[in-house]
């Protein structure tokens, strides 16, 4: 008989790539708040998001009420969701890979490679999470060597030069776009995961891997760039990309290594598909028989 539940390792990959979904994406707003305090925002919002994501974990584990109207509410959110993640995307892949492609042509090649990649159910994007988590390892590490090149200590800042209320506004930003990601595992059940005692233990590695990930890439801007610098761009994160270019052996091949950036909105943008499509079909059952 075929195992239908999903894979500890499946479900971590896929709680990876949601943990670092809006971070190439949003980091720009961060910045803009927070200044040159962005990593102390960054920790303070990685900390909440560690203490809500166990609220997130308990709720998996509990029963919840099949109700038509609150799934419809639901989708209707996550519908909100998807249009602005979707529409960012765009954004993001025309800014920095296709500035002369049209911008709804591009929406309509993502829109459908999300359907696609959605259209079974979780196991399938789990696995393909899974697959891509041996994709992302390498390239990341390529850029981190790449992008050390470029390293300036003498950017090192005193911590706490921005205002209080920008720190804790930036916090709380990183927080939002954080969290609104990872809360789509409320809606993989539970029971449909194979060895469910070692579950938080397998989510919360992947979701602290995740915040690592967001730590190192900001910090290789941080030496890299000056705040001024960060804030004029939409995607500062693409400077890093671009400095491999003139500093890596792979030259040419630097935006291939960007690619890795594309796979955490992919995945969550599918996977909120899946979970609209769950609601609306009415097979949303998370009440566990244990």
């Amino acid at each position: 008989m075929t195992n239908k539940k999903i894979g500890l390792l499946q479900l971590a990959s896929l709680t990876f790539f949601l943990s670092i979904a809006s971070f190439p994406l949003f980091i720009r707003k961060v910045i803009n708040i927070s200044k040159s305090d962005t990593i102390i925002s960054i920790i303070f919002g990685c900390l909440l998001t560690l203490i809500i994501f166990k609220v997130i974990l308990v709720l998996r584990k509990k029963v919840k009420p099949n109700n038509k109207y609150l799934n419809i509410f639901t989708s209707l959110i996550l519908s909100l969701i998807f249009i602005y993640l979707l529409l960012e995307t765009t954004n993001f892949i025309k800014d920095t890979y296709l500035s002369s492609g049209n911008f709804y042509s591009i929406l309509i090649l993502l829109l459908l490679m999300c359907i696609v990649a959605s259209i079974r159910e979780f196991k399938e994007l789990a696995s393909l999470s899974l697959i891509l988590i041996f994709i992302f390892i390498p390239l990341f590490a390529i850029n981190i060597i790449g992008s050390s090149f470029s390293l300036d200590l003498t950017y090192l800042k005193f911590p706490f030069t921005s205002d209080i209320t920008n720190i804790i506004k930036g916090s709380l930003l990183f927080f939002i776009y954080e969290i609104v990601p990872l809360s789509l595992l409320l809606f993989i059940p539970y029971k449909e995961v194979d060895n469910r005692k070692k579950q938080d233990k397998y989510l919360y590695l992947a979701l602290i891997s995740g915040i690592l990930v967001i730590i190192i890439e900001y910090l290789l801007l941080y030496f890299s760039y000056s705040t001024n610098l960060l804030t004029s761009y939409n995607y500062p994160f693409m400077l890093l990309i671009n400095s491999l270019s003139s500093t890596f052996i792979l030259g040419r091949l630097s935006y291939i290594i960007s690619f890795y950036l594309l796979f955490s909105t992919l995945i969550t943008l599918s996977l909120i598909i899946c979970v609209v499509k769950q609601l609306m079909l009415n097979k949303y059952n998370l009440k566990i028989q244990d």
